[in-house]
């Protein structure tokens, strides 16, 4: 009995299938009559799916979805901190920080999120984003914001030195002690802001810049050495004297600082922190600013000619001359011509 294979012809790319005839196939499933023993698909070849199905041109559509907009961050802040008073006293307990000092940071509580909500804001005090903590104290910016400072409205209130510390639990500790307290976020962050808010304080008062003490096993040490770095970029920034100090008593930061202590007043707890700070002062480097311009527009050549008379008269009357001229003005060329005629007339006597 002859096989049924007899009556099928091999095909590849030089022999290809004839026209309306049954082909096996090893590669394409869809639209196959039925599946041999070898894995192989039968099809009709004027049914097959490449030609009875011939896939469509992909076009790519553009989105008609608007971009979201700018995101009210002031009127964000204020709906979170509405009626959250019972949530800022949660974690005043849970912080070891006044509930006061949460309220005058406009810490909220977000009841989308369950998590407390802190504002950041630049330097004249606009909202710009909010960071957020969650029960389990991990921490998270909500996206769209802008990364800003963690302060009071009333942060340069009295005299004392301004503390720069690092995160806004550290701010409310330090607050709830009476200090003035700026929160940056984060070991060399917001330092742009900071050069704003701190512009026009008065050179006499001390700006100390908070580290913390989070040392790794491989000896880095991103507390300390983010805060030598903001205090060197705002003694060249501000042009003025800063300090960085570490938190006194080996505590960790402000806040663990603050927790270890006994249950004194605020102002014996200010004076305690105050006095236990090893401060460093960073110097700004010299900068020499040019005198600014306070008379007529001279030309080059007519200054030198006006250079030269006067050291011309200058000769023979002693005394202490003075030449402010700026580089460049001639003053080498003047001496030079100056000292020629001097020789020339000794010459003649």
């Amino acid at each position: 009995m002859a096989d049924h294979r007899d009556n099928w012809v091999p095909v590849s790319r030089n022999n290809p299938c004839p026209d309306r005839k049954v082909v096996w196939c090893g590669r394409v499933s869809d639209g196959a009559l039925r599946t041999n023993d070898g894995g192989q698909f039968l099809h009709r070849l004027n049914d097959d799916p490449f030609t009875r199905n011939p896939p469509l041109p992909v076009y790519k559509i553009p989105s008609t979805q608007a971009k979201s907009p700018t995101q009210d961050w002031p009127a964000l802040a204020e709906r979170f901190a509405n009626r959250a008073e019972e949530h800022r006293h949660r974690l005043s307990r849970q912080l070891g920080v006044s509930a006061t000092a949460l309220a005058a940071l406009g810490v909220g509580w977000n009841i989308e999120r369950f998590c407390w909500t802190f504002p950041e804001r630049d330097a004249s005090g606009q909202i710009i984003g909010i960071a957020t903590r969650r029960r389990d104290g991990s921490k998270i910016r909500m996206k769209g914001g802008r990364t800003g400072l963690t302060y009071a409205a009333d942060w340069d209130a009295g005299d004392g030195p301004i503390l720069l510390v690092e995160g806004g639990s550290d701010t409310a500790a330090l607050l709830t002690i009476g200090l003035s307290t700026v929160g940056r976020p984060s070991n060399c962050g917001g330092v742009d802001h900071l050069v704003g808010l701190l512009s026009g304080v008065d050179r006499n008062r001390e700006i100390i810049v908070i580290g913390e003490r989070d040392e790794k096993p491989d000896g880095k040490w991103p507390g300390r050495d983010g805060a030598v770095r903001t205090a060197k970029r705002l003694a060249e920034e501000l042009e003025r004297p800063i300090a960085w100090a570490l938190p006194p008593d080996n505590a960790k930061d402000a806040r663990g600082w603050l927790n270890a202590m006994p249950d004194l007043l605020a102002d014996r707890l200010a004076d305690l922190f105050l006095s236990g700070l090893e401060t460093t002062v960073i110097n700004p480097p010299i900068v020499i600013h040019p005198p600014k311009a306070n008379g007529a527009v001279v030309d080059v050549g007519d200054w030198r000619d006006q250079m030269l008379q006067v050291r011309l008269r200058s000769l023979g009357c002693p005394g202490v001359y003075i030449d402010a001229s700026t580089t460049g003005a001639g003053k080498s060329h003047v001496d030079h011509a100056v000292i020629l005629r001097a020789m020339g007339r000794e010459e003649a006597a």
